[in-house]
């Protein structure tokens, strides 16, 4: 026990403490049958179908976490509006063009943070624990650090043009995951990539998905995509999950 990750496989217990991989529920040691054992490739209908299977289990916490997270967005979105708005748009295109790309950065921040909540959230569900919304926000300063880069770039390229956002989400999206998972932060960044590259075809055809059942339903997609992202890290890492 622990009072922050000692490493991969960690996972944090309702009392908000640490603990290793071989006390997580249902844990079985590598090599026994359905345990831990060489990373394999996930299948992504087994991935989605385990993923909507646990966000159903606890709906009615997924959906206040939900609440939150528009509530949040959205007051920030009007803020920024008013803002950009109140600078003027006539005879100031490029000042106008600069408050909205620093807008859509704050913005972003805002919604990697939040997404690194969701996946706290996803890793308790995934580690056979009850989702807590409370636990969800007690993030760590990593946790804080994580999000922050992985929002930043992905307001930032928003910003420019949708698709390099879609870029963002396809490197990038394991941040929130992995310091969910092992409160990583700005060291969560290589590994990311790492991940996103070393297994290219599913994982990014995976982001592809879960960036669009997270942005075309208002955000109600994240937990969904968050519980199929930690599932497939847990899998890689050849980690007990949750039945």
């Amino acid at each position: 026990m622990s009072d922050t990750s000692q490493g991969p496989g960690w996972w944090q217990a309702s009392d908000g403490k640490w603990y290793p991989p071989e006390q997580a529920p249902g844990y079985q040691p590598p090599g026994a049958p359905g345990g831990g054992g060489a990373p394999s490739a996930t299948d992504l209908g087994t991935t989605l179908g385990y993923a909507w299977t646990k966000f159903t289990q606890n709906i009615g916490e997924w959906i206040v976490l939900w609440l939150v997270m528009i509530a949040i967005v959205i007051i920030g979105s009007i803020i920024g509006g008013i803002l950009v708005a109140g600078a003027g748009i006539g005879g100031f295109s490029f000042r106008f063009n600069i408050l909205g790309i620093g807008f859509g950065l704050v913005l972003g921040v805002v919604q990697g943070i939040l997404l690194v909540a969701v996946a706290k959230g996803a890793a308790m569900q995934v580690n056979g624990q009850k989702v807590d919304v409370g636990a969800c926000f007690k993030l760590t300063s990593n946790n804080l650090i994580a999000g922050a880069i992985f929002g930043a770039a992905l307001g930032i390229l928003t910003s420019f043009c949708s698709l390099f956002g879609v870029a963002a989400f396809l490197f990038l999206g394991w941040m929130p995951v992995l310091s969910a998972l092992d409160d990583k932060g700005a060291d969560g960044l290589n590994e990311s990539i790492n991940l996103a590259t070393s297994r290219s075809n599913e994982t990014m055809l995976y982001w592809l998905i879960g960036w669009l059942i997270t942005g075309f339903v208002c955000f109600l997609g994240a937990p969904i995509a968050m519980i199929g992202a930690t599932y497939m890290v847990k899998q890689y890492r050849g980690e007990p999950v949750a039945p």
